[in-house]
């Protein structure tokens, strides 16, 4: 069950074989916005991007805001929105949305919609909790946190949103160093997203 959880928030990992030429980061722009899933998210300052080419022809399910600039940005035209290949780690926060229409998994079969948050992250998540720390789209978020190799750490926030027809997931991916004032950071991303009309 949790291997769907790491296609859902697949790590901003090294270089794709074969991908050679890249470009610098850029500043994050203060708003992020998706009319086509209904979302906005204030941005704060200090975060850098990996810009979509200006011929992106992928699929509009995210957006990565990096903590510390990568020192190299290979984002291919065909990728996912979300999918923000660096040539080395860098702490992220990886903002992903799409309907809520459930989905097949390779362990468990056909998975239904989720009927809440709670088990939405059931469906992704071994011990989902209700943060005290953490709120999104106004509700205290339910939360899983899991460690990952060379002393990283993930934190993920999950909600539905839009009458339960999407579904929203914030990710932290940090050094277990850094994790105190980067989860300060993800705390202000969360607070500053807000559900608006789709197009």
């Amino acid at each position: 069950m949790r291997a769907g959880l790491l296609a859902l928030i697949a790590a901003v990992a090294g270089p794709l074989p074969g991908q050679q030429h890249g470009h610098p980061p850029k500043p994050a722009p203060s708003t992020y916005v998706t009319s086509k899933f209904g979302l906005a998210m204030q941005v704060p300052k200090g975060l850098h991007i990996c810009a979509l080419p200006k011929d992106w022809s992928g699929t509009d399910d995210g957006t990565v805001l990096f903590l510390m600039p990568p020192s190299e940005c290979v984002v291919g035209r065909g990728a996912d929105s979300s999918v923000r290949v660096t040539s080395r780690f860098a702490p992220n926060i990886m903002l992903r949305y799409r309907a809520n229409s459930g989905r097949v998994d390779h362990f468990d079969g056909a998975i239904p919609p989720a009927r809440s948050s709670m088990e939405l992250a059931s469906q992704l998540c071994a011990k989902p909790e209700i943060s005290s720390q953490f709120k999104l789209l106004e509700q205290p978020a339910i939360t899983c946190r899991s460690s990952l190799p060379g002393q990283n750490v993930r934190v993920v926030l999950f909600s539905l949103y839009d009458s339960g027809r999407k579904l929203l997931l914030l990710s932290l991916t940090t050094a277990q160093v850094r994790l105190a004032a980067d989860e300060r950071v993800l705390e202000r991303v969360a607070s500053g997203i807000t559900a608006c009309s789709a197009v």
